[in-house]
């Protein structure tokens, strides 16, 4: 990468050209280097330049000036210069230097960027010294483990160093110190040598070697392989919904671990056969398994990160956890007796859903005086929610909206509405109405009958008299 690995430098105020090469350059006389890679107001090397960010060359920077950065913390991560002894409390985005300590306790984690883009992450209970100023990444691994891609990592007389090639895989690859101080080397991409006591080891995807305290790496061995489990729907426990891999089921989720025999490279590793190695997935060759639980498929943030003993069935409890409402993703990895670990499965989607679902109710209002056959109750509830009045299904809209009819009978009317959602949270609500008797016909009063007899009458004489006058022309025409 050489020169191509750029660190930002932020401009003090009064900071010149010429100051900031005399400053940061092993050189200052080759302060037109940074002319190349940033566009300046003059070439003039004492003209002020405030509040402006200098992209430098990494190689040109004095070693102990050389800056990595810290881009994720998890609870308690402490952090301690070089020149000091006190570990401090570690802040988001904070500068590490040259031979910088970083620490992560207990289920804690940690996530260095160095300028290449190069990103570290650090396992709880770990400890690195920083080394930017390496032409290539370089750490010093003390305790703990850490995931990288590029970077040299030195460890109790080991040295893992990942290959680089232009037209590769970039390597993903971990390293990790147990507690009897041997190493352990894992690779999920690339290629990576493991070097100790002058021996050197290559590892493909797939493969890890252990170094024991002063002795050579071990022969390869395969890494443990992907779980094979799947998914089963527990008791319900009302407060505890969720919803999984699109199913939809409560309280603390159920993994089954299928007994199925391990890949065959992992058992000849192990020098056995594929029958004599069918029933050791659980309990000899897989001890344990590690559950990641993350905000995103990414797994950058993490809510859960915890290592179990395995058995035929996990069971997951989100409870214990406390975690809010939300998507979430999870996936697990095994890890045999020898403490390798696999690679983790795919991510599998989870909805952690605790809050009732809405149910309002528009009309008829609670206890309203209704005349009709038929009373139409309508209102709102959760789109998807399944919802019933007196037990009875009610359909509703895309947007939750429904309407319902109901025949009442005379009198106090109660029915009782249950909105229930997808995690099984429900609302209750009961509405009351009163029926009152319908009027089908309305009684005459004393002046409607007087108008209605003198209609009659008028309506008598005008027929009488048209009747008289037509009876009168025919008797006028046969005298004629």
């Amino acid at each position: 990468m050489g020169a191509e690995v750029l660190q930002e430098i932020v401009v003090k105020e009064g900071d010149t050209l010429w100051s900031i090469a005399n400053y940061y350059l092993k050189d200052p006389q080759r302060w037109p280097d940074i002319l190349k890679y940033n566009k300046l107001p003059s070439s003039d090397i004492n003209v002020i330049l405030p509040g402006m960010k200098l992209q430098v060359p990494i190689l040109l920077i004095k070693e102990h000036l050389r800056t990595a950065f810290l881009t994720y913390i998890l609870n308690d991560v402490r952090y301690r210069r070089r020149t000091g002894a006190e570990w401090n409390k570690a802040r988001l985005d904070m500068e590490l230097f040259n031979e910088d300590g970083l620490r992560t306790l207990e289920q804690s984690q940690a996530h260095v960027r160095f300028p290449s883009g190069e990103t570290l992450q650090l396992d709880e209970n770990s400890l690195i010294i920083l080394k930017p100023d390496r032409k290539r990444e370089e750490i010093d691994l003390l305790s703990g483990g850490v995931r990288a891609s590029k970077t040299r990592i030195l460890s109790n007389g080991s040295l893992s160093d990942p290959r680089i090639e232009p037209r590769g895989t970039n390597p993903d690859f971990k390293t990790k110190i147990k507690e009897d101080r041997s190493t352990l080397v894992e690779v999920y991409e690339g290629i990576v040598d493991v070097t100790a006591q002058g021996k050197t080891v290559t590892l493909t995807r797939g493969f890890g070697t252990e170094v024991k305290l002063r002795q050579s790496p071990s022969v390869p061995r395969a890494l443990p392989p992907l779980p094979n489990f799947s998914l089963e729907t527990p008791t319900r426990m009302p407060g505890t919904n969720f919803a999984a891999s699109g199913k939809i089921v409560s309280g603390s989720l159920q993994v089954g671990i299928k007994t199925a025999a391990p890949s065959p490279s992992h058992a000849a590793a192990a020098g056995e056969t594929k029958a004599d190695n069918q029933s050791k997935v659980l309990g000899q060759i897989i001890h344990k398994y590690r559950l990641q639980v993350a905000t995103s498929t990414t797994f950058i943030e993490m809510v859960i990160d915890e290592t179990k003993p395995l058995t035929e069935k996990i069971n997951i409890d989100f409870r214990q956890s406390m975690l809010r409402d939300g998507i979430y993703y999870y996936r697990i990895a095994y890890i045999d007796d020898l403490g390798f670990e696999g690679q983790f499965s795919a991510p599998a989607q989870f909805t952690i859903d605790t809050q009732p679902p809405l149910l309002d109710i528009f009309s008829p209002q609670n206890n309203e005086e209704v005349d009709t056959e038929f009373v139409h109750i309508e209102g709102k509830s959760e789109p998807g929610a399944t919802l019933t009045a007196n037990d009875k299904p009610v359909s509703t809209g895309d947007d939750g909206k429904f309407i319902t009819a109901l025949i009442p009978k005379n009198g106090r009317n109660t029915v009782t509405l249950n909105a229930q959602d997808k995690a099984g949270n429900s609302t209750k609500k009961e509405l009351t109405f009163i029926k009152v008797k319908e009027v089908t016909a309305k009684k005459t009063t004393g002046m409607e009958a007087k108008i209605k007899e003198k209609g009659l009458s008028f309506f008598s004489i005008v027929l009488g008299t048209l009747t008289a006058t037509v009876i009168l022309g025919v008797l006028i025409l046969l005298v004629k």
